[in-house]
């Protein structure tokens, strides 16, 4: 496969956790990686310089993706320096815990921006490219704890993560005959930022009722998602975790 004939995916928050993972993944699997990273510059650099290393082709561009401005920019500077997006992985997310009382809107806006506008926004964006291609991957991610409503003081995040995941099955209708398939993965427990941010004791409890799941893990799932081989699969919400009950 030659760099001009590289299919090319776009992973917002891309420098970190999962995202990393999932960049890493997708050059192995010989796509050029745009590597999206909001504030984490240095760590979403050091993807692109590992990937680069092992003969990959990456870029890191900045984008806040809950700004629709930025988000087409995302879109159309990937297409500049290594060509038209037609894998996109909406991956970029953050939570603000905070009871409906406490909440702020601000703070409510900004996790509903991140989570769910920035995945439409993104994906405006790169659905003409995938048209025109005549194939096209979208992913997103859910969450157990935020989608399904099951922890107290998440509201935002619940909301957010529960729009991702009817934004799919809705779309995955839309776009079916043009080759493009959407799918939300949904995580069990894994060990990022985001999940340490909630503090030792909600960690310790998580790893005293479940198992981590290795971001890599995640990613082997993404790898299949976006293969030829997961060309009827699509507007499903798929668990990664070790079964039963879920990981909270």
């Amino acid at each position: 496969m030659t760099a001009t004939e590289s299919p090319v995916a776009v992973v917002t928050g891309g420098g970190r956790g999962i995202g990393a993972a999932i960049c890493q993944r997708l050059a192995a699997d010989g796509f050029a990686v745009a590597v999206n990273y909001s504030q984490s510059r240095a760590e979403a650099e050091a993807v692109v310089k590992a990937i680069t290393a092992d003969g990959g082709r990456a870029v890191a561009i900045q984008a806040d993706v809950s700004d629709s401005d930025e988000a087409a920019g995302l879109i159309s500077r990937a297409r500049d320096l290594i060509g038209t997006p037609t894998v996109l992985i909406n991956n970029a997310g953050l939570n603000i815990s905070g009871s409906v009382r406490k909440l702020t809107p601000a703070q409510w806006n900004r996790v509903i921006g991140v989570n769910l506008s920035g995945a439409f926004y993104c994906t405006h964006a790169a659905l003409p490219g995938m048209y025109e291609a005549g194939w096209g991957r979208v992913v997103l991610f859910g969450s157990p704890a935020g989608g399904r409503g099951l922890m107290p003081a998440m509201t935002s995040y619940a909301a957010a993560k529960a729009g991702l995941v009817a934004f799919a099955g809705s779309m995955a209708k839309e776009v079916a005959r043009r080759g493009i398939t959407v799918n939300t993965i949904v995580p069990g427990f894994v060990e990022t930022d985001m999940t340490r941010a909630e503090g030792e004791q909600a960690m310790a409890a998580m790893h005293s009722t479940w198992p981590a799941v290795p971001p890599e893990r995640v990613a082997s799932v993404v790898s299949f998602l976006v293969s030829d081989e997961a060309a009827y699969v699509s507007g499903e919400e798929i668990g990664v975790w070790l079964g039963g009950p879920v990981p909270f």
